[in-house]
């Protein structure tokens, strides 16, 4: 599940999006202690400009969060405005309507959870040669309750209407009722599908940090040891998580326990894990807001 484990040479801290608090500042020297703060290479792209309002941040704890998410998912994949998107000139049959209203539904219901403005993180701290990592992470409680209904937006075989299910269903759609807006609606939704493509193959911090080390031209080889999150698989990593010990003890369970063995290092890919889901879950935020407009309901918003 991860690399060996390396001493780091500097303190390193990450924030609860999995942000160090770090290029290199100013240090600061007293009584022979060094402290240092470094920006990452995927925040030091900040600030990006918005093509629309963080969706559903009006429902969440901390708009920070939000508009975080949004300002990488912006800079990584340039989404357009689900309120641009057309509506559709025809009558979705009604089984099919309400499941594009459950995941409209489900994401309303996820915004609110406080994994998504986690405040959390991972400090490594050193002093002396020795080192030790604290984790902040959310009450076991919070973090299932989330890794489920992340699972029906995500990837189910219960019959929610994931991403997936959505996704085809527009497409049908947006196919079947045509008018002078059919290539708008059809281009649209690939640039979401492919989007989510992306993100389930490598964490939305990642997808951000390998762009700004190609910008500054270094090579595949290089981009692949300097990025970070290079190692963790979306895809992978939640099913891994979700199966082998916070939904279901299931097939990963051994796999699992092996890990836990580990402390420092379960934390690690646990901090991998949240990161997966985060960027992920704010994409279906968006996405629910693409379905609004396909049926003719206007932008959530604050009442």
């Amino acid at each position: 599940m991860g690399k060996e484990k390396k001493r780091p040479r500097q303190v390193r801290r990450l924030d609860p999006l999995g942000r160090d608090t770090g290029s290199a500042a100013p240090a600061k020297r007293d009584g022979g202690t060094l402290e240092a703060s470094f920006v990452t290479h995927q925040d030091s792209v900040l600030p990006v400009k918005l093509n629309f309002p963080p969706p559903l941040a009006h429902l969440g704890s901390e708009l920070s969060t939000f508009d975080y998410q949004w300002q990488l998912l912006t800079y990584a994949f340039n989404l357009p405005d689900p309120a641009d998107f057309p509506a559709l000139p025809g009558q979705i049959p009604d089984k099919e309507l309400r499941r594009l209203t459950r995941f409209i539904d489900v994401c309303e219901k996820t915004a609110k959870y406080t994994v998504v403005a986690h405040k959390g993180g991972i400090t490594l701290k050193g002093e002396h040669g020795n080192w030790e990592l604290e984790v902040n992470e959310t009450e076991d409680e919070e973090t299932v309750g989330f890794a489920v209904r992340f699972r029906q937006l995500h990837e189910n075989s219960t019959g929610e209407p994931d991403f997936s299910s959505v996704m085809n269903i527009l497409e049908k759609y947006a196919r079947q009722f045509t008018d002078e807006h059919t290539d708008t609606r059809t281009d649209m939704l690939q640039q979401w599908r492919k989007a989510r493509a992306k993100l389930m193959n490598r964490p939305l911090q990642n997808i951000v940090c390998r762009m700004v080390l190609q910008k500054d031209g270094l090579t595949p080889d290089q981009i692949d040891e300097h990025a970070m999150y290079n190692e963790a698989n979306p895809a992978e990593i939640i099913n891994f998580f979700n199966y082998g010990e916070l939904i279901h003890y299931g097939k990963h369970s051994e796999e699992y326990d092996k890990l836990a063995e580990d402390a420092e290092l379960e934390a690690i890919q646990h901090n991998n894990f949240k990161q997966a889901m985060l960027g992920l879950i704010h994409l279906y935020f968006g996405f629910s807001e693409v379905i609004r407009s396909a049926i003719g309901l206007k932008r959530a918003q604050a009442a």
